[in-house]
């Protein structure tokens, strides 16, 4: 036996034994057995049995500047050497915190000017949600607590995170979802007829929510610019802009979830600034440190926070995690935002996302390819059965999950989640090359698996 091979075979081993993984079916997991990462540089990653892979997913939507940079690792060991840690809690703070806050001022758009950090995107949200509850019952008006999300959306997997997701599959087994969140239809052109996309993107779908539902009893809309994990959904021009106009007609806060889309991800600083839209949250984690530390935050809007502040009789504001604003994760985001402005990679981004999006269409010759959807340097490809009905496969044919597997044969990495789609969202450093790489390889992997069709 090899050195690589008896190292993945013990790491695998391991792992089976004592891990647990998040969205992972034990079962299979236990018969295929975990993929190891060891190492990775730049675009590429290489795994416990020798072999390198071009990093589509870039992990988790996330690795924006790429594997091992040395500016980050820097500014962490720096930091850890300084301070290591001290919270924010009760009124304490440290210089990269602070520094970090400033910052996030000045790249988000409009007044959104105050921030809560928390550890991750999930946290973002959960407290946006919080604070939306919070804003109108300072105000007296303690019945607008519901939250309406879109249908397909993702906003993460904590307490109310896990119900304003609209995706059902997260909510199987985990109690009653609360009465007080809603959902609305997802824009989704190809999956829906002409009207019923005209309906949604009019904010026609979402008007009829709110007069279901009552404004009174409405905290706040959630919603991503971009749908991630619910298929790389890309809402035409204006849609946001039409969120905004009818959260402000009805006295509805608006929540921007921008824990995929933020940080260039879609060809600029937030996705919100495509339709030229201010949030009155904007959350955020992922791209804030290309994940390479925990760290998230929540954006918000200056006349949101004044409410909030000015409360009659000063109340303390009852909320918090033990490492929120950690000194060493707010040293590595600011080296991550000094690495995307230097290198001006969003513009690298943008330039890389057309090159994508041109080769993910040439894979449509492909009977199986049914939809291509991109934007910026995220993009999903949804297999067929049928190109002509959209007739999806069975779901035990499992379409998607075998040309993610195949696809580690031609040196790729992809990921999957509900229904056959294939996510694609490389670092912002990877090369021409390599995207032509991505797109062979995922050629080569549906052809490789065609086989399935017969099973559907």
């Amino acid at each position: 036996m090899t050195t690589n091979a008896f190292q993945d075979q013990t790491l695998k081993s391991r792992d089976l034994a004592y891990v647990v993984h998040p969205l992972a079916r034990p079962q299979q997991l236990a018969a295929l057995g975990p993929v190891v990462a060891v190492s990775a540089m730049g675009a590429e990653v290489t795994l416990s049995d020798g072999r390198t892979m071009i990093d589509g997913p870039a992990a988790m939507w996330c690795v924006n500047v790429g594997h091992g940079r040395r500016e980050l690792i820097d500014a962490a060991t720096q930091q850890l050497e300084t301070l290591a840690f001290s919270p924010l809690f009760g009124g304490l703070s440290t210089p990269p915190t602070i520094a970090l806050a400033e910052k996030l001022a000045e790249l988000a758009p409009g007044d959104l000017n105050h921030v809560f950090f928390v550890n991750g995107g999930s946290e973002a949200n959960e407290t946006a949600m919080k604070f939306a509850r919070y804003f109108w019952h300072v105000q007296g008006r303690a019945t607008k607590t519901g939250i309406l999300a879109h249908d397909r959306g993702y906003h993460g997997l904590t307490g109310l995170a896990t119900y304003a997701t609209g995706l059902e599959p997260y909510h199987v087994g985990y109690g009653a979802k609360p009465a007080n969140v809603h959902h609305f239809p997802t824009p989704y052109q190809y999956r829906q007829t002409p009207r019923q996309f005209e309906e949604i993107v009019s904010g026609r779908a979402l008007e009829k929510r709110i007069a279901d539902i009552g404004a009174e009893n409405i905290a706040a809309v959630i919603a991503e610019p971009v749908i991630g994990s619910g298929g790389v959904l890309v809402p035409p021009p204006g849609y946001q802009k039409r969120l905004r106009e009818i959260c402000d007609e009805h006295e509805i806060l608006l929540i921007a979830d921008e824990i995929i889309t933020g940080f260039g991800r879609t060809g600029s600083w937030f996705a919100s600034e495509h339709d030229g839209v201010v949030p009155d949250f904007i959350t955020m984690a992922k791209g804030i440190s290309s994940g390479y530390i925990p760290l998230g935050g929540t954006m918000i809007r200056g006349k949101v926070w004044d409410v909030i502040r000015a409360a009659e009789g000063d109340p303390n504001l009852w909320h918090g995690f033990t490492t929120s604003g950690h000194p060493v994760a707010c040293a590595v985001a600011l080296a991550n935002i000094e690495v995307i402005e230097k290198e001006d990679l969003i513009a690298a981004a943008r330039e890389r996302g057309e090159q994508l999006g041109r080769g993910l269409q040439s894979l449509k010759e492909l009977p199986e390819v049914g939809d291509v959807r991109r934007l910026g340097l995220m993009a999903a490809i949804e297999l067929v059965a049928d190109q002509e009905t959209k007739e999806p496969f069975a779901p035990e044919v499992e379409r998607a999950q075998k040309v993610m597997r195949s696809a580690r044969d031609h040196g790729l990495l992809v990921r999957t989640l509900i229904g056959d789609m294939l996510f694609l969202s490389p670092p912002f450093v990877v090369t021409e090359e390599q995207i032509d790489k991505i797109v062979e390889a995922l050629r080569a992997a549906i052809i490789d698996t065609r086989e399935c069709n017969a099973s559907r």
